[in-house]
């Protein structure tokens, strides 16, 4: 490792939080994750008497990474995103009265009735974007107050319409709008590479944003971790990229619902069509056969699940980044973080295919 080395850690919301409950933290994993980051980062994110304890406790002579944290919302966001139908990828258009979906042509039809119709369903798309921001931004606070509490200099940076042009995922593939989201993923890399240098430790949300200028959507926390690898600005700086999940890794299908499910412990990317294999040397070669990504096991996840954090992933390896899935409070995630990937027993390790 070196002293300029950038690692991305995103921390899924189901780890964080319980998200079958609206808004109820998972302290204990938040104090985990919090106390691994304060022991494992760059002295120069410490406090000031934090860096002397670690300057006493390192005697291994490596240099220790920068963090890039990002965080899922679980039950801060994705249940109020749900109850105004806001997705990853489109902003299902709801009744006022809290009734069924519409399609968007039917909403489209049905709001040309009048100029008065029109804005009262902008403005309920607003409302489903500020709750929804404000209810993820409290999650956000939990964590960078967790991280102080453990001496870690962090710092909160906000995507969602701060950045002019940032828009959820599955906006307009219009050029102006492309153009906008590439400018504002790169400004919010500016703003991340700013608080490296300063020595803050940036903290950063899936979060809810505009989708056109009437209607807003989500951009999951995969989503951002997908931006920031592939932004001009950053690309150069990260060297990897470790999803912390509630579950050990890729499986061959959901654990939760499959006793039967079996682990996956290296994937290979063909980064010329983003094919996704089971590396020869897995234990079981026959487990690629099986492999489903496309669901998730929470019923309020608005942002893609399993599916969405792989995208994310092939799109790291093809940017050159070594990227690895492991479960949260495991010794396992602990060794990953800590640059000691030889010696963890679980987790998914995904990888370029030679």
């Amino acid at each position: 490792m070196t002293q300029d080395e950038v690692i991305i850690i995103k921390i899924g919301g189901s780890s964080i939080t319980n998200k079958a409950t609206e808004e109820t933290l998972n302290q204990d994993a938040i104090d985990w994750f919090a106390k691994l980051i304060s022991a494992s980062v760059h002295k120069s994110f410490l406090f000031s008497d934090k860096e002397e304890q670690q300057e006493k406790e390192d005697d291994d002579g490596k240099k220790k990474p920068k963090f890039v944290v990002v965080h899922g919302a679980g039950s801060f966001g994705h249940h109020s995103a749900k109850r105004y139908g806001l997705q990853c990828g489109k902003a299902a258009l709801l009744k006022s009265n809290g009734g069924g979906s519409l399609s968007p042509t039917a909403a489209d039809e049905t709001c040309s009735s009048s100029s008065s119709s029109v804005q009262k369903r902008k403005r309920f798309q607003m409302e489903a974007l500020s709750k929804t921001r404000h209810s993820v931004q409290k999650l956000n606070a939990a964590m960078v107050g967790t991280l102080l509490d453990h001496g870690v200099n962090a710092c909160n940076i906000s995507p969602g319409v701060s950045l002019p042009g940032m828009r959820a995922y599955g906006s307009s593939t219009n050029n102006k709008t492309n153009q906008g989201s590439v400018a504002a993923m790169d400004l919010l890399c500016e703003s991340i590479n700013q608080a490296l240098d300063a020595g803050l430790l940036p903290v950063i949300h899936g979060d809810a944003c505009l989708l056109d200028d009437n209607h807003a959507g989500i951009l999951g926390g995969d989503t951002l971790v997908e931006g920031l690898v592939s932004s001009e600005k950053m690309k150069d700086n990260v060297h990897k990229v470790i999803f912390i999940s509630d579950i050990a890794g890729v499986f061959t299908s959901d654990p939760k619902i499959n006793k039967d499910a079996r682990l996956i412990r290296s994937l290979k990317v063909d980064v010329t069509t983003g094919e996704v294999t089971i590396d020869n040397n897995d234990d079981d070669d026959n487990v690629a056969n099986e492999m489903d990504v496309s669901g998730s096991s929470h019923a309020h996840d608005v942002t893609g699940g399993l599916k969405a954090k792989l995208c994310s992933a092939v799109t790291a390896v093809q940017c050159g980044k070594e990227v690895v899935i492991a479960k949260c409070c495991s010794t396992s995630a602990e060794k990953y973080i800590q640059g000691d990937s030889s010696s963890a027993e679980e987790g998914t390790l995904i990888f370029k295919k030679l």
